[in-house]
C-alpha cells in the first residue's frame, strides 16, 4: 500500500472540513465565511497537482482519471437525486412536473449548468470533472517541449476569464467557474512536485513560514474584498489564495509529527465527504427546524465549527465501507 504523507492528509482534512463549514447556514455573510469560501478549495487543487504522477500516454490519462473522477461524479449525483427530488417536492408544496424531474439529469451531463433547460444537481461535485480536465491538460503540456510556457499562458488566460466571468457573469456553470479559478494552482502544485519542493520538514521554519503567510493572507483578503478597483481585486484574490495555500500547507508541515486516525480517515475519504455532505447537512438542518419549530435555521460561528466536525465524523462509517467494499467512492479501483 502506498505510504501516506501525514502533512498532506492534515491539509486535506482541514480543507474538506472548511468546505462543510462553508455550506452550513450561518448568521450572515461574515468576513471569515467569505475567506473560507474563497481559499479553502485552493489547497486541494495544489495538492492534486503536487501528487500527480506522469502517465505513459493520453489514453492512460483518460482511462485512469475518467474512472477515478468522472465515474464517482456520476455516482454521487445519482445518490443525490432522490434527496434533491424530496427537497424540491417539499419546497414547491408537493408539486413536481416531468420537466422539473429531468432538468437535474441535463444539468449533470452539462457539468452542473443552470439554465432554462437544466439545473445543477449535486453542485459541489463540479470539483471532479474540473480536476479531470486539469489532469488531461497537464499531461498533454508535460509531453510538449514548451509545455511549461503553455501552462503559464493558460494560467493567465484562466485568470482573465475568471475576472471577466465575475464581472459579466456570462457562464452560470459551476464546473467552468471552478476550473478557470483553480487551474493555475493545479499547475503550480504540479511544478512544485516535479521540482521536489516542500519535501523537507523543519518544524520551526515551517511554523514561521506558515504563520506569516496565513496571517498575511487574512490581511490582504480584508483589503481585497473591497471591489472599488476591480482589476486589482481579481489580482489580489489569486495572491490571497497563494498565501493561504502556503500558510495551510506549511502549518500542516509544522505538525507533521502529530498523527490522528480521524485526520487520516477524513483525508482518505475527502471524495465521500465532498459528495455526500450536502445530504447530511440538509437532513440535519431540516430535522432541527422541525424539532425546534425554526423557520430557517442558522448557526453561530462556533456552532458551525462543531457541526462541521460532527458532519465529517458522520461520514467515517461510509469511508470505512468504501475502502473495503466500494473503493470507487473514494476514486480507487
Amino acid at each position: 500500500m502506498k505510504e501516506r504523507i501525514n502533512w498532506i492528509d492534515c491539509a486535506k482534512a482541514i480543507c474538506i472540513t472548511g468546505v462543510v463549514f462553508m455550506h452550513l447556514p450561518q448568521d450572515s455573510d461574515t468576513f471569515y465565511l467569505r475567506y473560507v469560501g474563497a481559499v479553502f478549495l485552493t489547497p486541494f487543487f495544489f495538492i492534486s497537482g503536487y501528487l500527480k504522477k506522469p502517465m505513459v500516454s493520453m489514453e492512460e490519462t483518460f482511462r485512469k482519471y475518467g474512472y477515478s473522477l468522472l465515474v464517482p461524479y456520476l455516482i454521487y449525483n445519482a445518490i443525490y437525486y432522490p434527496y434533491w427530488l424530496a427537497k424540491f417536492y417539499i419546497e414547491n408544496g408537493g408539486t413536481v412536473g416531468i420537466t422539473d424531474c429531468l432538468k437535474p439529469f441535463v444539468g449533470t451531463v452539462l457539468l452542473q449548468l443552470n439554465s432554462n433547460i437544466s439545473t445543477e444537481l449535486c453542485g459541489v461535485t463540479w470539483f471532479l470533472p474540473a480536476l479531470f480536465l486539469m489532469h488531461c491538460i497537464t499531461d498533454f503540456c508535460n509531453r510538449r517541449r514548451h509545455g511549461k510556457a503553455v501552462m503559464l499562458i493558460l494560467s493567465l488566460v484562466a485568470v482573465v476569464l475568471y475576472g471577466a466571468n465575475k464581472y459579466y457573469n456570462y457562464a452560470p456553470n459551476l464546473t467552468y467557474h471552478g476550473f478557470i479559478r483553480s487551474l493555475c494552482f493545479f499547475f503550480m502544485g504540479n511544478l512544485f512536485g516535479q521540482k521536489g519542493y516542500l519535501k523537507h520538514l523543519n518544524c520551526r521554519k515551517d511554523l514561521a513560514i506558515g504563520t506569516v503567510t496565513f496571517v498575511l493572507s487574512l490581511a490582504v483578503f480584508y483589503w481585497h474584498i473591497h471591489e472599488d478597483r476591480f482589476v486589482l481585486h481579481i489580482i489580489l484574490y489569486f495572491f490571497v489564495c497563494i498565501l493561504a495555500t502556503y500558510g495551510i500547507l506549511y502549518l500542516c508541515k509544522a505538525v507533521n509529527s502529530l498523527k490522528s486516525q480521524f485526520v487520516t480517515r477524513t483525508a482518505v475519504g475527502t471524495m465521500v465527504v465532498l459528495g455526500l455532505h450536502t445530504i447530511f447537512t440538509g437532513c440535519i438542518d431540516f430535522g432541527l427546524e422541525k424539532v425546534f419549530q425554526i423557520a430557517d435555521i442558522s448557526y453561530h460561528w462556533y456552532e458551525t465549527i462543531l457541526m462541521s466536525l460532527f458532519i465529517v465524523a458522520l461520514h467515517h462509517p461510509v469511508i470505512r465501507y468504501a475502502r473495503k467494499y466500494a473503493p470507487i467512492l473514494i476514486g480507487k479501483k
